[in-house]
C-alpha cells in the first residue's frame, strides 16, 4: 500500500531529483526543488517525532549503524548521480516512466536491477564487501549527525525542517508550485508511514527486523533475485515495495490517460544502458538510491546518508556536463 501510494503521487507530481537539479541549474525552475524540500522537511520532522515518542527505534536502522561508509557514500553516490543523468531520471522516476510505458526507462530499469543484484548477491559482491570494510567507526555509537556533533536530539531536525520551509518561501514563487509542494509533502508523509508500518504495525518479536522505509535499489535487487532464483531475502515490505509502486504508477497513468508505449530513440539506447548500470552499482555501494539515501536516509540525519546525498548531487553535476558535451 505504501509503494502503491508512492507510485500514484510520484506519477502525478513528476517527483524527481534529476528534474529538480537539472531544471534549477539550466532554467532556474524551482518547481521540483520545492517538491524535494517539502518532502525532506516533513520526512525529517516526522522521523524525529517517531523517534522522540519512542514509537520507532530509528537508531537501529542501517542508516544509523555506528560506522561511516564514507567511500561507498561518496563514490557510490557519485556513480549513481552520473547514471541517473544518463538514464534521464532518478530511480523513482525510472520506475514511474516504466509504468507509463516508456521503453527506454524499461531498458534502464532492467539493467539497474541486474547490476544491483550482481552487486548485492553476485559477481560484484566482493567489491561491495571491500567498500563496506573501509567504513570508519563512529565513536558516538550512532551515526546520526546530532550524536556526532553532540547536539540535543531535537535541535538538528527542527533546524533542517525550518531551513526547508525558509528555502521554499525564499526561492522562486512557491505559490505557482502548490501542486508540486503538495506532492512533496505526501511523499515525505509516506517516508514516515514506512517507518510506522515496519517499526510499529509489522513488528514481530519472534523475528525482529530493523525498521525500514522507502528505498528502491536494494528491494529491486531482492525482488529480481526472488523472481529469477527463488532466493528470498529481506522482509515482505521490501519485497512488495517495488511491485506496489509500479502498480500505483501504472494505475495513475492509465486513469489520467498518460499511459502510452514510447520506443527509445536509437542514439539514446547506450545512455540508457550505461546509466542503468551506473545506478545499480552506485546505489548499492552508497547504501541506497536518491530516495533511499537522499530522502529516507537523510530523514534520519545519518552522516553516511548526507555524504551519499552530496555524492549524488556531485554526480548529477558531472552527468549533466557529460550529457551536455556529448549531446546525447
Amino acid at each position: 500500500m505504501v509503494g502503491a501510494a508512492f507510485g500514484v503521487v510520484a506519477q502525478r507530481s513528476r517527483f524527481c531529483m534529476v528534474a529538480a537539479f537539472s531544471n534549477f541549474a539550466l532554467m532556474r525552475d524551482y518547481r521540483q526543488v520545492h517538491a524535494y524540500l517539502a518532502a525532506l522537511g516533513l520526512a525529517v520532522i516526522g522521523t524525529f517525532a517517531l523517534e522522540w515518542a519512542e514509537l520507532v527505534d530509528i537508531a537501529e536502522t542501517g542508516y544509523r549503524r555506528p560506522a561511516l561508509n564514507w567511500l561507498g557514500a561518496l563514490g557510490g553516490g557519485l556513480l549513481f548521480g552520473i547514471g541517473s543523468m544518463l538514464a534521464g531520471g532518478c530511480a523513482s522516476r525510472t520506475l514511474v516512466r516504466t509504468a507509463e510505458g516508456n521503453l527506454g526507462a524499461l531498458l534502464s530499469l532492467i539493467v539497474f536491477a541486474l547490476f544491483a543484484m550482481a552487486t548485492l548477491f553476485g559477481a560484484l559482491a566482493p567489491a561491495l564487501a571491500w567498500v563496506l570494510a573501509r567504513a570508519s567507526p563512529v565513536g558516538a555509537g550512532d551515526a546520526s549527525l546530532s550524536a556526532i556533533l553532540g547536539w540535543p536530539a531535537w535541535a538538528l531536525p527542527l533546524s533542517v525542517g525550518a531551513a526547508c520551509l525558509a528555502a521554499i518561501l525564499g526561492l522562486g514563487n512557491w505559490r505557482d508550485h502548490k501542486g508540486a509542494i503538495l506532492g512533496g509533502l505526501l511523499i515525505g508523509l509516506l517516508v514516515v508511514a514506512g517507518w510506522w508500518v515496519t517499526g510499529v504495525l509489522a513488528v514481530d518479536v519472534f523475528a525482529p527486523r530493523p525498521p525500514a522505509s522507502l528505498t528502491f535499489a536494494t528491494p529491486l535487487a531482492q525482488s529480481v533475485a526472488w523472481f529469477a532464483m527463488g532466493q528470498l531475502s529481506g522482509g515482505g515490505f521490501a519485497l512488495l515495495l517495488v511491485p506496489g509502486m509500479l502498480l500505483g504508477a501504472f494505475a495513475a497513468a492509465v486513469i489520467s490517460g498518460e499511459f502510452r508505449w514510447v520506443a527509445p530513440a536509437g542514439e539514446r539506447v547506450a545512455a540508457y544502458l550505461v546509466g542503468g548500470a551506473f545506478m545499480g552499482v552506485g546505489a548499492l555501494l552508497a547504501g541506497g538510491c536518491n530516495i533511499g539515501q537522499g530522502l529516507t536516509g537523510a530523514a534520519t540525519l545519518s552522516a553516511s546518508s548526507l555524504l551519499a546525498l552530496a555524492g549524488i548531487l556531485g554526480g548529477m553535476m558531472l552527468g549533466m556536463a557529460w550529457v551536455g558535451r556529448s549531446g546525447s
